[in-house]
């Protein structure tokens, strides 16, 4: 197996790795570049498990990254969200990428709820399905606190996904609505999806004004987007483009994006409301990925 065929089997897999491990973009891909740098330098032949190989390179180079900005990530203003990963093209690689991976953004974001530890350890048991002695060699712990960190994390996942998601027509449906109230003015109609202890989580990283932490409840998060909506904060072009493979609201100001919002919608109501804001989480929007 050549360079040129590993490249191409294995670079959006561990791209989906590095990305539900790190939440950013960029990251994800200088994670992944260096991985296949590295590779270059190898004789192939040597490789026995190529997959094995390279997810043991992606996560221990996505461990160390995180090791490394941990002082960063504690002193983020606010609280702090996924790059969301937009693309208008429906038919991009990337996109295709995303409905066979399924990293959905409420997904990503519950994930980075996690331990860096257990967010690896599922990611290496689930979405790469690596047995525990592997995961094991990878991370140089016993299979038996594997087995815990892995039980540790699936048991929090579970505890926030209690109920079936919406479909895409229900998202897409609600998408519209909170269109028109913010047309109208008239939120009264989107409100009517809110879930009793629904949370708003608003990321500006410093550089534009948002909460500064999560609005909690239904009354508080009506009262936070009736204010924001009376100072103008939605005036702009807004559309509704595919967020990870969910829909999304994307607020364009000066033809630059200035705002994305997702709902993380059930059959009980929306349960979460994110809203990116940051610039620097915004600028690969409408960037074509190469995969």
């Amino acid at each position: 197996m050549d360079y040129s065929h590993l490249y191409a089997m294995y670079k959006p897999l561990l791209f989906t790795v590095a990305y539900r491990m790190l939440g950013s973009i960029k990251d994800a891909e200088d994670i992944v570049h260096d991985v296949f740098m590295h590779l270059e330098k190898l004789d192939l032949s040597t490789i026995d498990d190529p997959k094995a190989y390279l997810a043991k390179m992606t996560t221990n180079k996505s461990l160390n990254y995180l090791q490394s900005s941990t002082k960063k990530r504690e002193v983020y203003p606010g609280p702090w969200l996924p790059e969301p990963i937009v693309n208008p093209d429906a038919n991009a690689p990337l996109e295709n990428l995303l409905k066979e991976e399924s990293i959905s953004y409420a997904f990503v974001v519950l994930l980075h709820q996690l331990t860096e530890l257990e967010r690896c350890i599922y990611i290496l048991r689930v979405v790469l399905t690596f047995d525990y002695a592997f995961i094991s060699s990878i991370l140089n712990r016993s299979e038996q606190s594997c087995r815990k960190v892995y039980s540790r994390a699936k048991q929090k996942l579970q505890q926030n996904k209690s109920f079936n998601k919406a479909t895409k027509e229900e998202a897409n449906e609600l998408a519209k609505i909170f269109l028109r109230a913010v047309e109208s003015g008239q939120f009264d109609p989107f409100i009517d999806y809110l879930s009793k202890d629904v949370v708003l989580v608003s990321d500006g990283g410093g550089k534009v004004l948002s909460a500064m932490y999560p609005i909690i409840s239904k009354k508080r998060v009506v009262a936070f987007l009736q204010g924001i909506h009376k100072r103008g904060t939605f005036q702009g072009q807004l559309s509704i483009v595919k967020v990870n493979e969910e829909i999304g609201i994307l607020q364009q100001q000066h033809d630059k994006p200035a705002k994305l919002l997702t709902f993380d919608y059930t059959e009980a109501g929306v349960q979460n409301i994110y809203i990116v804001m940051n610039p620097n989480k915004l600028k690969e929007i409408g960037h074509n990925f190469s995969f």
